[in-house]
């Protein structure tokens, strides 16, 4: 099946989730990544193991499927050598360490242009390039608290950083965005370029309406919890069973949920008179909500709620969300049996779907260096070479 980037060749140097998930998304949509890590494995293969006997964890195996392994060393020069003879054939390179590391590495933006002119260097960071911060390495959480994200989560007494990568996912997707942008400017004008994404700016972006809203209020938000800072009853609600989450924005829903709850004077009361004022008693309305809820199962709210046309969702569990009849129909998941590993590999699907050329997940991450004869091979080394640089932990 022809896809969107196919005979596209792809150099990743890269670590743990913003890169690798760039360049995994890249090869769903048909590139060939070249992941290139240390002889023996990289460094970010061993967080959250699953098996002792698979040489890597689940963070690892989400970041690196579709990809090809390529152990090397690139603090040597004939490991160097090797890279720029990869760069040669090269459409993009994508690496996420320190600017200085990649200078004295020999892989900076200058280096690999100067070898590849038309290349799309692709240099992933913490703060990005510029400024007091650049040269600091970092990782999900940090630019999530230093963001302002953390300080609105939670409440004001435990401030909470959210579980999910969600910055690092964030910094890869818009690091897609700029390689294709950048794929369609060579297209018409042959020229590469350098993009670049960092950690920092991707939280700021994904929070830039509060960063607004205070620079032109000066209100000073903090945490409400699972409230919403517009709207309510927009809040966690807790069942007989379980929790549901109900949000409401706007007079015609909140109508709907006063007449929902037996309380229909609710809905001309001035003080729940628009969605602000309303969610500044949000608490009342939540404890409203959460006494309607209280003696019923969560299933019987959600009946009820769709019936008022009133938006909400049950809270679940990692497992509940896997079992979930709608998540299992909608074929959000594809099973990838890896070799290595005892079960199928729930991968999520490509969150976006092409008619005509989709993007697919067909291969787990690859061993240690599993390709790397290959590669070489390919580079015009003979056995003897490669036997050669393998004795020498060349690769």
């Amino acid at each position: 099946m022809s896809k969107v980037l196919n005979n596209v060749r792809v150099i990743d140097i890269t670590r743990y989730v913003a890169g690798p998930i760039c360049t995994a998304q890249l090869a769903d949509l048909g590139a060939e990544v070249i992941h290139i890590e240390n002889v023996g494995g990289s460094e970010d293969r061993t967080p959250l193991p699953f098996d002792p006997d698979y040489p890597a964890g689940v963070g690892f195996v989400q970041c690196n499927r579709n990809k090809k392994s390529l152990g090397l060393d690139l603090a040597c020069q004939e490991g160097r050598d090797i890279l720029y003879r990869l760069v040669e054939n090269a459409d993009i390179l994508v690496a996420n360490m320190p600017g200085k590391a990649m200078a004295r590495l020999g892989i900076d933006y200058d280096t690999i242009q100067g070898i590849k002119p038309d290349i799309i260097f692709t240099h992933v960071t913490t703060f990005g390039n510029e400024g007091p911060y650049a040269d600091r390495t970092g990782f999900d959480a940090i630019a999530q608290v230093m963001s302002g994200a953390t300080y609105l989560s939670g409440w004001p007494e435990e401030p909470m950083k959210n579980a999910a990568a969600w910055v690092d996912m964030t910094t890869g997707n818009h690091a897609v965005t700029g390689i294709l942008a950048a794929l369609l400017h060579r297209q018409k004008t042959g020229n590469g370029q350098k993009v670049e994404v960092n950690l920092l700016q991707s939280a700021m972006s994904i929070i830039n309406y509060f960063l607004i809203e205070e620079e032109l209020t000066g209100m000073g938000r903090t945490g409400i919890g699972n409230r919403a800072p517009s709207g309510a009853p927009c809040d966690l609600i807790k069942t007989r069973d379980g929790a549901f989450y109900i949000a409401i924005l706007g007079q015609p829903m909140f109508k709907r949920f006063s007449k929902m709850i037996g309380q229909p004077e609710l809905s001309e009361e001035p003080r729940f008179a628009t969605d602000e004022l309303r969610a500044d008693n949000g608490v009342e309305l939540s404890g409203l909500a959460a006494g309607w809820a209280a003696d019923k199962s969560t299933d019987e709210c959600l009946d009820i709620l769709a019936e008022f046309r009133i938006p909400a969702g049950p809270m679940l569990s990692p497992r509940q969300a896997l079992d979930d009849p709608h998540v299992q129909s909608a074929g959000f998941l594809h099973k990838v049996n890896v070799p290595g590993i005892k079960k199928p590999v729930p991968y999520i699907m490509p969150p976006y779907r092409l008619s005509d050329a989709p993007a697919t997940i067909e291969n787990g991450p690859p061993l240690p260096g599993e390709h790397t004869d290959e590669i070489l091979a390919e580079l015009g080394y003979s056995g003897e070479e490669i036997a050669g640089l393998r004795d020498r932990a060349v690769v």
